[in-house]
């Protein structure tokens, strides 16, 4: 997997960087819509809630796709489960929490790190040493995304600690861990992206509704209680649907012919997607976020223009 960002036919790279930059782009809301959700939804709810909502809509994608009922005997389980758990049911779980509990710039500006944290997840798990070109560009995505996320005119760089930077410190780190462990153990099985997109999504809600609902129990989670209005339906339908459905379909697919590294690096457009579809919806940008904007663009293409290997 080392040499697969170089080696790669430039056609099927083009196409997985595509599939990336979706990612990026559905995911660029992410964050401010989560923001926005946690202050009226409990956080576990939203939780099980937008992962269950992806479901249905993964499961006609991926039988269509395969041309098979990707619910049959002989999965790996064993495999799919901490998978789904573990890799994708915690990293939203962290995440919600941690935006709940620190502030979306401060976040926005700690995923800039991802493309370290991916790189050194891949050293760690698999031993892979990074590409000629990727240290340049991992240090322009992450300089580039520093930019974006504190370039806000008339903005504080942040509120300060608050503890939920720790949970998003966890979250970045298990999402890096299911980005590289969901290939390497689900894709030698046969199973095609979109049916690894539903099979570890659908554990991760069965893990994610046992979650909210001990916490229930408990009294550290509640359901609404408020009649949720459309405005907020249509925000968890967005988050549902678009940020864990179909972005984490296209992330796979990326995942799996650009390898990790490079397919974060690519992630790094997040923040400067998030500040287009500020700037679509009315907001100012300031001159840092478009130059870092730049800046990010430039560790992509850094990468994509790398000369074939033999």
């Amino acid at each position: 997997m080392t040499a697969t960002p170089l080696s790669a036919g430039r056609p099927r790279n083009l196409k997985a960087s595509f599939g990336v930059l979706g990612a990026a782009f559905i995911w660029g809301s992410m964050v401010p819509l989560t923001s926005l959700a946690v202050t009226t939804l409990d956080p576990y709810y939203l939780s099980a809630i937008r992962y269950s909502l992806s479901v249905p809509a993964l499961g006609i994608i991926a039988w269509i796709a395969a041309g098979r009922f990707p619910l049959r005997r002989h999965l790996p389980w064993g495999r799919i489960v901490p998978l789904g758990t573990i890799g994708m049911g915690l990293f939203v779980l962290f995440f919600t929490l941690g935006v709940k509990y620190s502030d979306p710039i401060t976040v926005a500006a700690m995923f800039s790190g991802a493309p370290i944290v991916s790189a050194v997840m891949m050293r760690v798990l698999e031993g892979e040493r990074l590409a000629p070109r990727l240290p340049f560009a991992i240090l322009l995505a992450v300089g580039g995304g520093m930019l974006v996320a504190f370039g806000k005119p008339q903005s504080v760089a942040s509120q300060g600690f608050r503890g939920g930077e720790i949970l998003v410190l966890a979250a970045m780190l298990v999402w890096a861990w299911y980005s590289v462990k969901s290939q390497r153990w689900l894709a030698v099985h046969g199973l095609t992206q979109p049916e690894i997109s539903l099979l570890t999504i659908l554990a991760a809600a069965a893990f994610l509704w046992l979650a909210f609902l001990v916490g229930w129990a408990t009294g550290f989670a509640q359901a609404p209680t408020h009649v949720v209005s459309p405005l907020e339906w249509l925000n968890i339908l967005w988050l549902g649907l678009a940020c864990t459905g179909s972005a984490v379909l296209l992330w796979n697919y990326g995942v799996s012919r650009l390898g990790v590294t490079v397919a974060t690096l690519q992630l790094n457009l997040e923040p400067v997607f998030a500040v287009l579809i500020g700037v679509a919806l009315g907001a100012q940008a300031g001159w840092l976020q478009l130059v870092g904007g730049i800046v990010v663009l430039s560790g992509v293409l850094w990468v994509q223009m790398a000369p074939r290997k033999a």
